[in-house]
């Protein structure tokens, strides 16, 4: 039964009357009767008992009055869904994201974009900046924050955080009890890095504030998640350079520690695949902070 069908069927039921449920339709009278006829029809039953005098429901349009308006409120209600979807005000979007960024204020612009697009659910999964840049070409995210350089793949970029780094080291190390460590004290010292294949920036950034303090680290372990290296920190493995934001995370067993001498910054961005056609997606950029501009990239 299509819509049409119900509401003139409504109409008739509500005014109990062919003449008044055609004005209120705005149509002529012998149309809606063959309209009537022509559904009843199609059910194989009666829905109206006619006669000169008076129209009434049988036991058939009875049930069919409960059924018809509960399917016009639900077909109501789906075109309203897909119009607010097409206007950007619902709609699910998928997030990859390193974990360092939900110690950057992140969660708290997401908080902003639940309280006031209460109609967009964000699914999120933790992956490396170079899988985000897959998954965004392979339309498996939506969006991707991470350490992703300007212009990477053809992606939209708009950064939202730098942060600078810090030793991580276990705190029975000797240079633990220092206000700030000389870079130049960890030569020697085991190191665990997350593997260039899976954060290629952090990686080199973390290789270059070494070669900057003018040694080259020991890379003894090797971690896929930052709060992985800063786990085996804690298990007295080895030392490493993370950003400040995990200082946050209050794991026992390690200290963070500023550098002295080098300064060194891990920048993370949003990062989105600009021939993403979702509707919602630049409403949820533009609530990030993301200019116009940038959302047209």
């Amino acid at each position: 039964m299509d819509s049409k069908s119900l509401r003139y069927f409504l109409a008739v039921a509500e005014e109990l009357h062919y003449g008044r449920a055609a004005q209120r339709l705005h149509i002529s009278q012998p149309p809606l009767t063959k309209h009537i006829q022509q559904l009843e029809a199609r059910l194989g039953v009666a829905l109206f008992d006619r006669n000169k005098r008076s129209v009434r429901l049988t036991p058939a349009g009875l049930t069919l009055v409960e059924e018809a308006r509960r399917l016009l409120a639900q077909s109501e209600l789906s075109m309203r869904a897909v119009q607010r979807s097409a206007l950007g005000d619902t709609g699910r979007v998928r997030i990859g994201f390193v974990a360092a960024v939900l110690f950057m204020g992140v969660e708290a612009a997401f908080r902003r974009i639940d309280r006031e697009a209460s109609g967009i659910d964000s699914i999120w999964e933790e992956m490396g900046s170079s899988e985000q840049l897959q998954a965004l070409q392979q339309d498996r995210i939506d969006l991707g924050f991470g350490q992703i350089s300007h212009g990477a793949a053809g992606m939209g970029f708009h950064r939202v955080a730098s942060d600078p780094l810090v030793v991580a080291m276990p705190q029975s190390h000797p240079l633990a009890s220092r206000r700030r460590v000389p870079l130049a004290r960890l030569t020697g010292d085991p190191f665990i890095l997350i593997p260039r294949q899976s954060a290629p920036t952090f990686h080199d950034l973390t290789i270059a504030a070494c070669m900057q303090a003018g040694f080259s680290p020991n890379i003894r372990h090797y971690a896929m998640h930052l709060v992985s290296v800063v786990s085996l920190v804690a298990m007295g493995r080895g030392v490493s350079l993370v950003p400040r934001a995990f200082a946050r995370a209050g794991l026992p067993g390690v200290v963070f520690r500023p550098i002295d001498g080098v300064k060194a910054h891990a920048e993370y961005s949003v990062v989105w695949n600009p021939r993403n056609n979702l509707p919602i997606l630049p409403r949820v950029l533009a609530l990030l902070g993301v200019p116009d501009t940038s959302i047209r990239v």
